[in-house]
């Protein structure tokens, strides 16, 4: 993807399919089905996520590849991008803040 791409297109609106062919929607949870690196803090370091990390989606990008802005659930924030079929919904916002 390249710079231009990631800063068109993003949306919150609507839902997209994760690998499993489920519905997710912007701050729902997914977990990673494989290692993936994060954007670069301020300092320009990478941190490497393996599978299994989950975070929140913040935005979605449409068309294929679909592409989720993820804020990672770590002990620091952490960002990152990722395709939706390298992701499976881990929790829907609605558990995650119960009403």
């Amino acid at each position: 993807m390249s710079h231009g791409d990631i800063q068109q297109g993003w949306t919150q609106d609507g839902t997209f399919k994760d690998a499993n062919g489920d519905d997710v929607r912007c701050y729902d949870v997914v977990a990673l089905l494989e290692a993936a690196a994060s954007e670069p803090d301020p300092a320009g370091s990478v941190a490497m996520l393996p599978a299994g990390t989950s975070g929140t989606v913040l935005f979605y990008k449409t068309g294929q590849p679909c592409w989720l802005e993820l804020e990672y659930e770590t002990d620091r924030r952490i960002f990152g991008i990722v395709e939706a079929t390298k992701t499976k919904l881990h929790l829907r916002s609605e558990e995650k803040y119960p009403r």
